[in-house]
């Protein structure tokens, strides 16, 4: 074995680190991949991981994020949502997978991140077992990268493919492939793919039915539910631990629902009959979650102990029918778009509001917004009652962008006059003279906390000593990049807000002349609206907090 001359060894110790990452660990696993293979567990993921992240002398663990259960063919998982966040909020700029199967499974998109967004928000990527450093990398490597992506992609969809084929060919035997069992059954702890009654929510089905036999409504019968203390389906599976994961149900799931007592009632599987197979979708294909029609579900008779007769629900089904041809006179009124949709709601019980369409005897269409909590719980609900007019919720904010226009061309204006000051120039220079004198301080740490160590293997400083000054290097690293941080911040506030050219001035700029509300503007410019009291509307527009501190820097200018 060649021997590593000492000269050399110390000066690859003293040469200075030029950067320490701000490390992100990130893992998955999904439900395929659970139980398959000992070393793809979150806590072995984890673990190798971390012992890869410690041994770097230029990797700081920020933060570890885990996604358990969720697929790789695509991004919409929590984890690691929170992980690109932080990405944009400059916390992490490294990003540490076991492998890039971990990271992603779908080509196309784990191929954008790699070669687009991350070069774009200067993140280094390590994928560990691949061997894959974008810090290091070749443009050879990132071919077998792209190759290893493909055949991930490949792998997913097989899996994908033969779990479908497993499932299919269950449905079509009878074996119930539901998560969960419907509400008035319960899976059989010997067949997990059989229903049994359950002898505490199986009598309310049968009320249910009754009820909505004696012509009562979806929303009437919630409300019965709601008052009469029986939980939700959701909060009954999670009282009874029916839910791997110990989240308490909350929002909309908390309360008996028009639409849960609805699916309820449209449920065939409750004649014994199970009847699945009502929707499809698939992640690798990029289908989306899709309904299909009552012809090609999948039934299988006489399967479990029925809680309704056959009679009753195929009565209910007409009687259902009858009612929409009587309610088809609001059909031949052109849907109108909901522009604002998903944006507005319930200043009591935080939720979404929703949009209601009338028809007056005469024809004329209004469309209002409700709040559904109060609608389904009338005498539980802690929500103040709302109707709130689209045509009014219009006019307000017509209103409020005109005030808003206005005082975006008077802070424009003064934010000119203050930016050509003398004072307001040399501020800035100083900010970018401290900032490089940061910098230079910040390499001359690095390079004698890497030198800390040769010193202490030389026997010039002995234990403590080197334990010492190793922690006041240390800490005068963070003090350093606090202060660093601070001045890029100042720096970034002029670039970005303190200018003419910031994004919200130039929002609102386009907006001067508009008139008429559409969906692309409500996007653009507003975050939420809020419905508080009767109909006391808050709009709260996405630049909010850069008009605060603008108006705040200028002196204030309303």
């Amino acid at each position: 074995m060649a021997r590593v001359s000492r000269k050399n060894k110390a000066q690859a110790i003293l040469e200075p680190i030029e950067h320490v990452y701000n490390t992100a660990i990130y893992i998955r696993l999904s439900i395929e991949d659970s139980g398959t293979n000992r070393s793809e567990t979150i806590e072995t993921q984890q673990y190798m991981v971390e012992q890869f992240v410690n041994a770097q002398q230029d990797m700081k663990l920020y933060s570890v994020y885990k996604d358990n259960g969720f697929t790789g063919t695509n991004f919409q998982r929590p984890a690691f949502e929170q992980m690109m966040d932080d990405v944009r909020d400059r916390k992490i700029d490294c990003i540490v997978v076991k492998d890039l199967s971990r990271f992603g499974r779908n080509y196309i998109e784990t191929g954008y991140y790699l070669e687009k967004i991350f070069p774009f928000l200067n993140v280094r990527f390590v994928a560990i077992t691949d061997h894959y450093d974008t810090l290091k990398n070749s443009s050879s490597d990132d071919m077998v990268a792209s190759l290893k992506n493909i055949v991930n992609s490949l792998v997913a969809k097989d899996i994908s493919h033969k779990s479908a084929t497993v499932l299919h060919q269950k449905q079509q035997k009878g074996e119930y492939i539901g998560a969960f069992a419907p509400y008035g059954y319960m899976k059989n702890t010997d067949q997990k793919n059989h229903l049994i009654i359950d002898p505490v929510t199986a009598p309310i089905v049968k009320e249910i039915f009754k009820w909505k036999t004696e012509g009562i409504g979806y929303i009437l019968i919630a409300r019965k539910l709601n008052e009469m203390g029986i939980p939700s389906p959701s909060v009954y599976n999670y009282q009874n631990s029916r839910y791997k994961a110990k989240k308490i149900p909350t929002g909309k799931a908390t309360m008996w629902q028009g639409q849960m007592v609805k699916q309820i009632i449209n449920n065939f599987t409750y004649t014994g009959n199970v009847t699945q197979g009502k929707t499809v979708e698939s992640l690798c294909n990029g289908l989306p979650l899709t309904k299909k029609d009552k012809k090609q579900y999948v039934v299988v008779y006489g399967t479990h102990e029925p809680i309704i007769d056959e009679a009753t629900f195929h009565n209910l089904e007409k009687m259902s029918e009858s009612i929409a041809k009587q309610n088809n006179y609001s059909r031949k009124y052109p849907f109108k778009e909901n522009i604002f949709k998903g944006k507005i709601f319930c200043a009591d019980c935080g939720q979404k509001m929703i949009r209601y369409k009338g028809v007056s005897k005469i024809g004329t269409v209004r469309y209002t917004f409700l709040c559904n909590q109060y609608e389904h719980n009338l005498k539980l609900s802690k929500c103040s009652k709302k109707c709130l007019g689209e045509p009014e919720l219009t006019d307000a904010i017509l209103s409020s962008l005109r005030a808003q226009v206005e005082l975006t061309f008077s802070l424009e204006n003064k934010l000119e006059k203050l930016r050509s000051t003398k004072e307001y120039k040399a501020k800035q220079k100083k900010i970018k003279t401290d900032l490089k004198n940061t910098e230079k301080l910040i390499s001359k740490n690095l390079m004698l906390c890497s030198a800390l160590f040769e010193n202490y293997n030389d026997g010039i400083i002995d234990l403590v000593e080197y334990n010492r000054l190793k922690s006041d290097y240390l800490k005068q690293a963070e003090e350093l990049e606090e202060a660093k941080n601070s001045l890029l911040k100042a720096q970034a506030l002029d670039e970005k807000i303190l200018s003419p050219q910031n994004e919200w001035i130039k929002a609102f700029r386009r907006q001067k002349d508009t008139t008429v509300l559409s969906g692309e503007f409500i996007e653009l410019m507003i975050d939420k609206i809020i419905v508080s009291g009767y109909n006391d509307v808050e709009i709260i527009w996405k630049f909010s907090d850069e008009l605060a501190f603008l108006t705040e820097f200028v002196g204030g200018a309303t």
